[in-house]
């Protein structure tokens, strides 16, 4: 009892001085907790373009509809309540209003487009690469790179470490994968040729941060075991490291 009056007291001295209607009003029932930004499931824009978000610990991934690409989005407030979710190039991916409302951006769509929410929830996450199968995985994106765009281009890792360590395996596999989207955007373009000419080699290798450049025909992928699951660039920034390169 002696608790129970303490803590009225405590929070009748609070009230002291603050209008009496103001206490009343109740917070807005439409709004989303911040750990709730943005919620889980399915969202489409339009008729042309479904993703699928989830939460993993504190970070947010996306994945489109029809790519087995994971983006993982950095998480920062904005004005009025907002959420503002970031590629790892620092580039708007979405925005989340403070009642929910979810905007879409991507290169296409640079000024960003609304998107519809399904609860519905997928898994995010693409199927794993076994151990014996890397250098199939690997071989199966090279032969990808010569059907789609012409681009005689292999890729090199440590596979007796890929072996060993599932892990470090899915982070490659992951680096490999964003990278092919990544020469298979670029190559769409007038860079095609440049592409064609400077790029012969996709070297996955393993770091203490995530780093991707072009020197000397050898595209370098650096992953980060360390970061997580994270810990290897997106598509759209090795796509930025190839344009700087060529």
């Amino acid at each position: 009892m002696k608790a129970r009056y303490l803590a009225g007291v405590a929070i009748a001295c609070m009230a002291v001085g603050a209008p009496a209607l103001r206490a009343q009003i109740p917070s807005a029932p439409s709004l989303i907790a911040p750990q709730q930004i943005p919620r889980d499931g399915t969202y489409s824009v339009g008729d042309k373009t479904e993703f699928i978000l989830d939460h993993l610990g504190d970070q947010v991934r996306l994945r489109f509809s029809g790519s087995d690409e994971v983006f993982y989005l950095s998480n920062e407030a904005a004005p009025l309540g907002a959420r503002v979710l970031k590629y790892d190039t620092g580039d708007p991916a979405l925005r989340v209003a403070g009642w929910g409302g979810v905007t879409l951006y991507t290169p296409e769509e640079k000024t960003g487009a609304p998107a519809e929410y399904n609860d519905v929830v997928h898994n995010v996450d693409p199927p794993p690469v076994p151990a014996k199968d890397v250098k199939r995985f690997a071989a199966g994106l090279a032969h990808q790179l010569n059907g789609t765009g012409d681009l005689i281009i292999g890729f090199a890792a440590d596979w007796d470490v890929l072996a060993q360590s599932s892990g470090v395996r899915d982070l490659v596999c992951d680096a490999m994968r964003n990278t092919t989207y990544a020469l298979e955007q670029v190559a769409t373009g007038p860079a095609r040729i440049a592409i064609a000419d400077h790029v012969h080699v996709v070297h996955i290798i393993e770091g203490n941060r995530v780093f991707t450049a072009l020197r000397g025909g050898v595209l370098t992928v650096m992953v980060a075991p360390k970061m997580g699951e994270a810990g290897r660039p997106s598509s759209l920034a090795i796509a930025h490291a190839l344009h700087a390169g060529i």
